[in-house]
């Protein structure tokens, strides 16, 4: 018992080593696509420029707004910050015998459905118009991303409990692939569904009432889970795994922020359809051949 806890927190010190990095080598790529030479001319050619920023956010002054209740703010921090850790727990079990597999399965979509909802009580308890804004698009993204991550994941894993080979490089593979990489990207909320903080009239969505630690923790689960998901791409496809990270931060510098009812109309109509075609392909081809 004691030789897992202190695996698991070993684990844990690893993941927490690997956010600045992250964040170091999104810096770069940005710094590169959008010719900003400033992020080059640092002390150790800016190594340490996430260490002056996680500084800068620490120094900041916490205001004390009388509408917003800090307590729960905080908690709905943390528990945004335990969920986003507690995935990796299913991560190196998904070898498991079949029975227990698919049981994995079920407990991390359970555990991941429940991840906005500590969104959605944080920006409750902030009582302010722009983050309700927010966190009425959140429950409507919610629904759509959820629904077709798990019909991916069952069309997924069938391919894997059936002893198919898995490779993106085959043509109909490498669709169910580009479908699965647009769910994780909206589900990490990166661009272009970063709807919950995004677009002018939100003014940055619910950061405007965050600071100091409130900040760090969110910042911190949302990288969590962009960690998760490129390990998660690299254990269901297995190619290289700087090419996912790669992947992830090109779409931030490349892509532009899409219309909200666009989206909607995108995972509804497109992304659902693609994948009820595919996925009656496939049992087809199981039952006749």
């Amino acid at each position: 018992m004691l030789i897992l806890f202190f695996y698991y927190l070993l684990y844990f010190l690893l993941l927490i080593l690997s956010v600045p990095f992250l964040i170091y080598f999104e810096r770069r790529l940005l710094g590169v696509f959008q010719l900003r030479l400033g992020l080059f001319i640092y002390f150790l050619n800016s190594l340490f420029i996430f260490i002056s920023d996680f500084l800068k956010i620490l120094s900041k002054y916490q205001y004390l707004i009388f509408s917003i209740n800090f307590i729960f703010i905080y908690l709905s921090c943390f528990i945004f910050v335990v969920l986003t850790v507690f995935i990796y727990v299913f991560l190196p079990k998904l070898n498991y015998k079949i029975f227990s597999f698919f049981i994995y399965i079920l407990l991390f979509l359970m555990i991941f459905s429940f991840i906005p909802f500590s969104f959605s009580s944080l920006i409750y308890f902030s009582n302010s118009i722009f983050s309700y804004i927010g966190n009425i698009r959140s429950v409507l993204l919610l629904i759509s991303f959820e629904l077709v991550f798990s019909f991916v994941l069952i069309f997924v894993f069938s391919f894997i409990f059936y002893n198919y080979y898995f490779s993106f490089y085959l043509i109909h593979f490498f669709i169910i692939f580009i479908i699965l990489f647009i769910c994780m990207l909206a589900d990490s909320s990166r661009v272009p569904f970063d709807l919950i903080e995004g677009e002018s009239e939100l003014v940055s969505g619910f950061n405007t009432e965050l600071s100091l630690l409130s900040f760090l923790l969110i910042f911190f689960g949302e990288y969590i889970i962009l960690i998760f998901f490129i390990f998660f791409f690299y254990y269901i496809i297995n190619i290289n795994l700087f090419l996912f990270i790669f992947l992830f931060m090109f779409s931030r510098a490349l892509l532009v922020r899409l219309f909200f009812f666009s989206i909607l109309i995108y995972f509804w109509f497109f992304l659902l359809f693609y994948l009820n075609f595919f996925f009656f392909l496939f049992m087809f081809y199981y039952i006749y051949f």
